[in-house]
């Protein structure tokens, strides 16, 4: 069961990652917004989100909070939707594994 928690940590992570380098890429660029990966569980997922930078940086300012497409949402126990906005939502992870994994693997987080 861990097993399964552990997988959703890392691919919603990855995708976080890949998020990471097209807000840097948009930054550059002076974007005031961009497409974003939906940073859902489903490892096959392709959906693009638009998201304004702004918006990113303070999803982004808690390692617990991710950005999906509607409906790619896994729901209670492991996460629950703490604003829905125009064309994505985002989510708030949980459930204590998912959560400890995803705030470990977070590219912001200080090095210990």
């Amino acid at each position: 069961m861990d097993n399964d928690k552990i997988r959703i940590a890392r691919n919603e992570s990855l995708f976080r990652d890949v998020n990471e380098r097209i807000a840097e890429t948009a930054e550059r660029f002076e974007a005031s917004e961009t497409g974003f990966v939906c940073e859902c569980a489903d490892k096959d997922c392709t959906e693009r989100v638009a998201v304004a930078l702004a918006d990113y940086e303070e999803v982004r300012a808690d390692p617990t909070h991710f950005v999906l497409a509607h409906g790619h949402g896994l729901g209670a126990p492991v996460e629950v939707v703490v604003s829905s906005r125009p064309g994505y939502q985002i989510v708030e992870k949980i459930e204590r594994v998912i959560r400890e994994h995803v705030e470990r693997l977070d590219p912001r987080a200080e090095p210990a």
